[in-house]
């Protein structure tokens, strides 16, 4: 039954369109009505991105899948993670001594 309905929203577009060309034969499609699929095939795509970027998991977080316990079904949540240390690791070196004031410079 699901696929029926998705057949049926998936050919309307075109069934409505092969309406309209049998009740107006010779006659073009306005510019008026080729703006308007334009403007919604934007506002699709600019929806599509701008859902796809804001619902984006931080990378240093982990997702902890849904759990059954004893209580209860424990929904899936995203934890944030603790910073790693850095790659390579720094060694804990002292700093070079200042070079002397009263050096003599060659």
């Amino acid at each position: 039954m699901p696929y029926l309905a998705e057949a049926i929203l998936f050919l309307s577009p075109f069934a409505l369109y092969a309406i309209w060309l049998r009740l107006n034969p010779g006659q073009a499609v306005g510019t008026h009505v080729i703006a308007l699929a334009l403007v919604g095939l934007a506002l699709s795509i600019g929806g599509a991105i701008w859902y796809g970027l804001s619902r984006g998991m931080d990378p240093n977080a982990a997702y902890i899948p849904p759990r059954v316990t004893e209580s209860g079904i424990v929904p899936g949540h995203v934890a944030p993670t603790r910073p790693t240390a850095p790659w390579p690791p720094v060694a804990d070196t002292p700093a070079p001594p200042p070079p002397h004031e009263g050096a003599p410079r060659r």
